[in-house]
């Protein structure tokens, strides 16, 4: 292979690894938000005054 197809070859590679990586980024955020069934709720009062 020439360096301008090593150079090709390298691009694709990064896109579709890029692109997988962005994928389970953003599979992992809405599968972790789907699964949040409980209110978020006050469980400690914060006192500033101690």
């Amino acid at each position: 292979m020439n360096s301008g197809g090593k150079k090709l070859a390298y691009n694709v590679v990064g896109t579709v690894v890029g692109a997988v990586l962005a994928g389970l980024a953003i599979f992992g955020i809405v599968s972790y938000q789907n699964g949040v069934d409980t209110p978020q709720t006050n469980q400690q009062v914060i006192n500033y005054n101690s």
